[in-house]
């Protein structure tokens, strides 16, 4: 590894923090037998590289197959890419050792793991699948999974518990495709139904809207229908001289006339009606 670090592998890892894992793909197209493994061992424990296909699909890494050695640790690196620290621990002789970074990675991996199928993971389900036992590594490591920007979520100590909102992708298998495409055309068809009832439910809106504002109008026009008769009925009332009804002036003559004579007879009837008194 010192030697890795003395030569070309050691100098281009320099350039690492920029785009890590995009260095080592590069380098491992150029690195055969120690020199390979060296760069997956480097790769295993740098703080930036959590996902590991890329690296795995490389013809120089997949050679490590062809030796006894070096197959244990290719089967390390599929582990990081799509396995969790109770998998290591139930393949531990089979594997080579952890060192204290490549044990620290593996934990956090395991925890976007749980992330990614459970929204609410207990803490005593971590400390199983992590292998801690003091409750303050266990905040460590849901601090540092978080700082590393793996998973989006809360530590709730009252129900001492992760609240998860989201999580970082890992690796996949091939396996995993048909899975996948089942989740997601699962995905598919919720969002069309979603869709389907959202138009139903704006155009029902649109109908009530549209009902809605005939129903204003209608009222509107009979207010203002009311409105109208209301001026027209005190206009009449106004021009009627206080309410009393003029007579035409013909009638109104010949009115006057029949007055006169009813008062004529009358005092012609009272004269008459004196003077036989007095005899």
């Amino acid at each position: 590894l010192a030697a890795l670090a003395r030569g070309p592998l050691g100098r281009a890892s320099v350039a690492m923090e920029g785009s890590p894992l995009s260095q080592f793909v590069i380098l491992a197209q150029t690195a055969q037998g120690r020199a390979c493994e060296a760069l997956v061992r480097q790769a295993l424990e740098h703080s930036g590289v959590f996902v590991f296909g890329e690296l795995l699909d490389c013809p120089n890494v997949q050679a490590l197959a062809g030796a006894e050695e070096s197959a244990r640790l290719l089967e390390l690196l599929r582990l990081f890419a799509y396995g969790t620290y109770p998998e290591f621990m139930a393949r531990k002789a089979q594997l080579p050792e952890l060192n204290a970074a490549q044990r620290r990675k593996l934990q956090l991996l395991t925890v976007v793991s749980m992330a990614s199928k459970d929204r609410l993971i207990k803490f005593t389900d971590l400390q199983v699948a992590l292998d801690v036992t003091n409750a303050r590594e266990l905040e460590d490591i849901i601090i540092e999974v978080a700082y590393q920007n793996l998973i989006v979520g809360k530590m709730d100590q009252e129900k001492q518990c992760l609240e998860v909102e989201s999580s970082t992708c890992r690796d996949c298998r091939e396996e995993d495709i048909d899975f996948i495409i089942d989740t997601l055309s699962a995905w598919e068809d919720s969002a069309t139904k979603m869709l389907t009832s959202l138009d139903g439910m704006v155009q029902y809106s649109h109908d009530c809207h549209e009902k809605q504002r005939g129903q204003r109008e209608e009222l509107e026009k009979l207010i203002q229908t009311t409105r109208e008769n209301l001026k027209e009925g005190g206009a009449e009332k106004a021009g009627g001289d206080g309410g009393c009804t003029r007579m035409p002036p013909d009638d109104a003559d010949e009115e006057s006339k029949r007055a006169k004579g009813t008062r004529g007879r009358w005092m012609g009837s009272m004269g008459a009606s004196s003077r036989g008194s007095k005899h």
